[in-house]
């Protein structure tokens, strides 16, 4: 049943509504705003906000289930997100003067949305099929062709939009059975010409502007560095972000830059807990006290945060101070350590899209 306002608060709201409106487009005309009618996300788990459905607690559902969104901020409870808070979309929606990330694409099935986007990333995605059956990059653009073909999404939209692709490795779990480097090679070419693909994809379907991610040092991440005491990177996984990032960076060439930035994930996850020069800390670096020891971990190395026992005990530790460290969970950064990352890159991103409010 609609709900009938009285006639002195409709006309409050919209004059509200009306100097808002005004406000926006004498920003608009003065050059000192950017206005951009919808953020669209895809990818993995650095990006989603809640898309792969809640299930019985396992490794693969745990984001839905507490410590995951405990933080002491807008998030008091699990929300589907990989960290103990916001997430990297969160901060990109941020930057365009949201509040947290566009609705998923899950939700949308069951309401109309805010209007303003669409998040289509799901955790354990990639450029091909994995495990977990998450869609990889092609099935969520294809998704996002649906709704668009189909009005959900205006094409008005696409007019002044931003796209954010956030791939961060997933596809390469099966690099460890590779036998010969010219096999690795050949794989990681074919990762990014997906990538690529996808970005032009996007493109060609009307979205006016593309954030892809790099990846982040892959040998950095606690899974890797567990066997040392989460003293140093472990692994080779450094190198191999190196290899996919230039190749990326070759590919996306070819295309206007500007309408395609990347996003430098490993140059700002690096800065923070791998800096170059250990005679020069800098500050970003400086406010976490474990950049290598996950938050939440897990007391077994095969095991992961959240998990419990028959009895619902707890099977892993969570840190009194997340906010000291940068990493959540094996993988994934806290919501202190994507603020960090992304403090690194919102200028750039900021000019990228004439964004200057």
């Amino acid at each position: 049943m609609a709900v009938k306002l009285p006639a002195i608060l409709l006309s409050s709201i919209c004059l509200l509504v009306l100097l808002n409106a005004s406000h926006v487009e004498s920003a608009r005309t003065s050059g000192s705003f950017h206005w951009y009618n919808g953020l669209f996300v895809f990818g993995d788990s650095f990006a989603d906000t809640g898309n792969f459905p809640k299930a019985d607690l396992s490794e693969v559902t745990r984001q839905w289930y507490k410590p995951y969104g405990c933080s002491h901020g807008f998030l008091r409870d699990p929300t589907g997100r990989f960290s103990n808070g916001f997430v990297q979309s969160d901060f990109i929606a941020k930057i365009l003067g949201r509040t947290k990330a566009p609705e998923t694409y899950r939700d949308t099935k069951e309401n109309d949305g805010d209007k303003f986007g669409v998040n289509f990333a799901v955790g354990g995605a990639g450029v091909f099929e994995v495990p977990r059956k998450a869609p990889t990059l092609a099935k969520q653009i294809s998704s996002f062709k649906k709704m668009l073909d189909g009005g959900d999404i205006g094409k008005w939209q696409l007019k002044e939009s931003v796209a954010l692709v956030a791939i961060s490795g997933n596809d390469y779990a099966r690099v460890a059975n590779m036998s010969s480097e010219r096999e690795i090679l050949d794989f990681i070419g074919n990762v990014t010409d997906e990538i690529a693909g996808g970005v032009e994809r996007l493109q060609k379907l009307g979205v006016t502007k593309v954030l892809v991610n790099t990846l982040h040092p892959l040998a950095c991440t606690p899974w890797q560095a567990r066997p040392s005491n989460y003293t140093k990177c472990m692994g080779r996984g450094n190198m191999a972000a190196l290899l996919h990032n230039d190749d990326l960076e070759k590919k996306l060439n070819a295309t206007s830059r500007d309408s395609v930035y990347l996003l430098d994930l490993n140059w700002a996850f690096t800065n923070i807990i791998d800096p170059s020069d250990p005679h020069d800390i800098p500050q970003v670096s400086k406010q976490f006290k474990s950049k290598l020891k996950p938050c939440c971990e897990s007391f077994d190395p095969n095991g992961y945060c959240g998990q419990v026992d028959e009895d619902g005990g707890a099977l892993y530790s969570v840190c009194s101070n997340p906010e000291k460290h940068f990493f959540w969970d094996d993988v994934h950064p806290t919501q202190a350590g994507w603020e960090a990352v992304m403090e690194q890159l919102e200028k750039d991103i900021k000019d990228f899209l004439h964004v200057t409010y």
